[in-house]
């Protein structure tokens, strides 16, 4: 029996998603040991298998996003199934999309699961027709940033956490969130830029005030080629870095990177 990539269907808690690639891979770490009065080593594993899963898909609805989302700063697992292959305890690593004015916007997710993958029956084949976003249509909300128009974005989010085992468990115990952060990267013209408003955040890039610096609001409007609304991208953080680059005969380009902290102690923003 062979399975074919078109049976890859890929599926993050019941929601479908259409890969454009999809990565799964697994270890175990080994234990050796070799007792007195033997001449050969034993092996024990240390733990569970654990194992990651990186999907590459279309952005084609807001629940897509919404479903990503959920994952951030939650220490419940999330259910993954590509094509047969079942994996029932993972944790969010990152997501990511990158979108430019002229190309398909795609998004990227990587999980971290806990046990040893299992495998069912191949899906049935799916036979929908997608039109995913796309960058000619999608826009954005950049005033607070100084921006009016972007050429391109990037658009991710991370995190990390402690999970444990206890004696006698064959799977994770208890899962600790650590701490996440979101960013977003954005590339402008500088005709389409306030260099003021777009200053690094704070009074002249250093706090001297009580409120402490100041934050900004930032979101892109992703939409595909029909004008059909396909979901959004946040940010509330503050601009951490900037740059300027041009080359002999080109535009002048700003470089602006947003930066939003999530907390260890309640998952929340700060």
């Amino acid at each position: 029996m062979s399975i074919h990539f078109k049976n890859m269907k890929a599926l993050i808690d019941n929601q479908s998603y259409y890969a454009e690639s999809i990565e799964i891979s697994e270890s175990i770490n080994i234990n050796y040991f070799s007792p007195l009065g033997t001449k050969s080593y034993g092996t024990i594993p240390s733990k569970p298998p654990e194992g990651t899963v990186n999907i590459n898909f279309y952005l084609t609805t807001g629940t897509e996003i919404d479903v990503i989302e959920s994952g951030y700063a939650n220490t419940g697992f999330s259910q993954i199934q590509a094509g047969p292959f079942q994996l029932d305890k993972a944790l969010l690593n990152s997501f990511s999309v990158d979108g430019s004015s002229n190309s398909v916007i795609k998004g990227s997710a990587s999980y971290t699961y806990y046990g040893q993958m299992t495998s069912g029956s191949i899906p049935a084949k799916d036979s929908a027709t997608i039109i995913p976003a796309h960058g000619a249509s999608s826009s954005g909300n950049f005033g607070e940033l100084g921006i009016s128009g972007v050429l391109d974005f990037n658009y991710s989010y991370s995190q990390d956490f402690n999970v444990k085992y206890s004696l006698s468990s064959s799977g994770p115990n208890k899962v600790e969130f650590i701490g996440g952060s979101k960013q977003l990267t954005l590339n402008s013209v500088i005709s389409d830029t306030d260099l003021e408003k777009s200053n690094l955040s704070g009074e002249g890039g250093i706090c001297i005030s009580d409120s402490g610096i100041s934050g900004r609001q930032a979101s892109v409007g992703l939409y595909n080629l029909c004008q059909d609304h396909v979901g959004d991208l946040t940010i509330s953080g503050y601009i951490t870095s900037r740059s300027i680059s041009t080359n002999p005969g080109s535009e002048i380009i700003q470089n602006i990177n947003v930066s939003q902290k999530y907390v260890k102690d309640a998952g929340c923003d700060e």
